[in-house]
């Protein structure tokens, strides 16, 4: 089969290629070790210049027709969804996730984009009854100019829910795409920069360094999925520039089985939820509660159910089981169970 090398280009004012004078970052798959991208990193110059970029569309972006960006939301949800084929791949090799998963997380970002795509033509204003003898009018508008810093365990579908809520809505977005899927979220951008105009789309890649630069950036809003630590430190940025923070960040998820529940049925649901994406999702069950009357023929079941699990390589079509995204999250997960 062959191994495709992705070599990732920045995105600053309508110019694919900009920047990267941070340096460079090599991603390994996973699954082999062997690399996959290599990255250019931004620079606080870079990051203030791609702003400064943003700024200069935003107004027009803004002022397009609703219906104009909706149809040019679908046309690039058109776009993601004929590269289904090369985004669903690129997923695999960068952060291990099963073929046929990651087919269905670029299909729900499509599906995100034509959602949205379909709702801002009917997003409309309102009116209120103010104080005596007055009316008090309200009407949707843009905030301006977005950050979005997207996570890599599901990389399309998230992307394309941040993303897409912005476009339609009349802002420019700068994307910071995970350093560990940072090939998936050029191939994403270069689909959607195709439906766009030149600069509504901006791409800064690197780590967790060029994040940290955009929150503290003269944007908007920052939008980010991802953990909580990331979060807490976007938010106090947030804090300092005025800008909106608008954050979704990690859980800690309990599943309660009752005796009344078939212990071999909740069994197959605790699987799902705990193994699904081999754990990387924000409501990935962490811990269960069972009640004693059933808890003997629950493991029992939950244990067979985890030993029957294909375990392998994404591009494995067999595989049901994906590896951990990297060495530093494997460690951190064995440090977890050697700790429990």
């Amino acid at each position: 089969m062959h191994r495709r090398m992705y070599t990732v280009a920045q995105l600053i004012g309508g110019v694919w290629g900009a920047g990267g004078a941070g340096g460079e970052l090599v991603v390994h798959d996973p699954a082999d070790g062997r690399p996959v991208s290599t990255v250019p990193v931004a620079t606080a110059d870079e990051v203030g210049k791609a702003v400064e970029a943003a700024r200069g569309v935003a107004a027009g972006w803004a002022a397009t027709a609703p219906a104009e960006r909706a149809a040019a939301l679908h046309r690039a949800a058109d776009a993601v969804q004929a590269a289904t084929d090369e985004l669903a791949a690129a997923v695999t090799a960068e952060m291990g996730k099963p073929l046929a998963d990651a087919r269905a997380g670029v299909e729900a970002g499509v599906g995100t984009l034509r959602q949205y795509a379909e709702l801002a033509p009917v997003r409309g204003g309102r009116t209120l009854l103010g104080g005596t003898e007055a009316i008090d009018f309200m009407a949707p508008g843009p905030r301006g100019v977005v950050a979005a810093i997207t996570p890599w365990n599901d990389p399309v579908a998230v992307s394309c829910g941040l993303l897409g809520a912005a476009l339609v809505t009349g802002n420019v977005v700068l994307y910071k795409p995970s350093e560990r899927t940072p090939a998936t979220g050029w191939l994403l951008a270069r689909a959607l920069d195709a439906a766009l105009p030149p600069g509504v789309l901006s791409v800064l890649t690197g780590g967790g360094e060029v994040g940290a630069a955009l929150a503290g950036a003269d944007v908007d809003v920052v939008a980010h999925v991802g953990s909580s630590p990331t979060g807490r430190a976007i938010a106090a940025a947030a804090a300092r520039t005025g800008a909106k923070a608008l954050l979704e960040n990690g859980g800690s998820d309990p599943l309660v089985i009752d005796a009344g529940i078939d212990p071999v049925w909740a069994a197959e649901q605790a699987a799902l939820g705990a193994f699904a994406n081999a754990g990387q999702i924000c409501v990935a069950v962490e811990r269960i509660y069972v009640h004693r009357d059933v808890a003997e023929d629950f493991v029992d079941a939950l244990v067979r159910r985890a030993e029957a699990l294909r375990v392998g390589p994404g591009r494995d079509p067999q595989t049901e089981l994906g590896p951990l995204v990297d060495r530093r999250h494997r460690d951190h997960v064995h440090g977890q169970v050697t700790a429990a």
